[in-house]
């Protein structure tokens, strides 16, 4: 579940990403208000995503890979 919720955010955030790009191809000031309003929306979403990546983290949710550093090379 945690999985699909950072998912769907990722998203959202491209589709402001998106928004912020026609707003700055456009002149005059709604322009300029649609990329403020768009970069708005992408840092809140980005440090909701951070913390709740952190959260799950912490909680058990969601787990790291795991690296091996002593593991044999395949080249050896």
């Amino acid at each position: 579940m945690t999985q699909i919720i950072i998912i769907v955010i990722i998203v959202a955030i491209l589709i402001a990403l998106g928004s912020g790009l026609l707003g700055m191809l456009r002149a005059g000031s709604a322009g300029s208000d649609k990329m403020f309003k768009s970069l708005v929306i992408r840092v809140v979403l980005s440090l909701f995503l951070f913390i709740l990546v952190m959260f799950a983290a912490f909680m058990g949710w969601i787990e790291p890979n795991v690296v091996m550093m002593d593991a044999p090379h395949l080249s050896d």
